[in-house]
């Protein structure tokens, strides 16, 4: 789970704990890291896959340790991050490198991801995630 952190000036304590808790959590999906992983998952996770298909934290994690998904590579630009009370929302562009049911997969999405604080313990709720779409051919 993430607790507190600084801010720094162009954010406040809330936000750089969220994002900090962000940054772990991209940083266990490359490393495998399940055990860390799953102590960042809110229990009722929901899960939205830019594909439409929905996983709870227990689908989700148990993807993960059958090899359906690996990642294997990941890059995010275009982060923002709010905070309003005990919600933290984490809006960004991610390009993920994965393999899907042991197919190399390429994901460009937006991603929206939701971490709620209870007990001073920042823990992901929820995440929808979007596909970009493809540029238009000249």
């Amino acid at each position: 789970a993430c607790g507190a952190a600084t801010g720094s000036a162009m954010s406040g304590p809330d936000e750089a704990a969220v994002r900090a808790c962000e940054d772990r959590r991209y940083a266990a999906m490359v490393a495998g890291d399940l055990a860390m992983l799953a102590d960042l998952l809110h229990p009722n996770l929901q899960y939205a896959h830019s594909t439409g298909g929905i996983d709870t934290r227990d689908g989700y994690l148990d993807a993960l340790r059958a090899g359906s998904v690996r990642y294997h590579r990941e890059h995010r630009g275009d982060i923002t991050v709010r905070v309003t009370g005990d919600v933290g929302l984490v809006f960004c562009h991610a390009e993920i490198d994965i393999t899907l049911r042991g197919a190399p997969v390429h994901l460009n999405n937006r991603i929206l991801a939701v971490w709620l604080r209870e007990d001073g313990t920042w823990r992901l709720l929820a995440v929808q995630s979007g596909a970009m779409p493809a540029p238009p051919n000249d």
